[in-house]
């Protein structure tokens, strides 16, 4: 989930007519931070309303805690220093 890129209600709305017409669960998945992109992650409050309108919409949604990003070996991180070690 990016802030203000992929979190929308209209996005959720999108999200969940696909979803239900594929009978997926969806994993909500919070950016994890790279120091050299301009993104960022969505604000909680935001993940939540994305979340609630997803189960309002019909759709078993999971939001997944993001881990490591502390050490920059969280997803995309890892990537992201292993390259530039080359």
């Amino acid at each position: 989930m990016i802030d203000g890129v992929n979190d929308s209600d209209a996005q959720a709305r999108l999200l969940a007519k696909e979803a239900r017409r594929v009978g997926a669960h969806v994993n909500l998945i919070p950016l994890n931070h790279v120091e050299e992109r301009d993104f960022a992650p969505s604000p909680p409050e935001r993940l939540r309303a994305f979340e609630a309108l997803l189960r309002q919409e019909g759709v078993n949604v999971t939001v997944r805690r993001t881990l490591g990003g502390d050490i920059d070996a969280s997803c995309g991180q890892l990537r992201k220093k292993t390259a530039e070690g080359r």
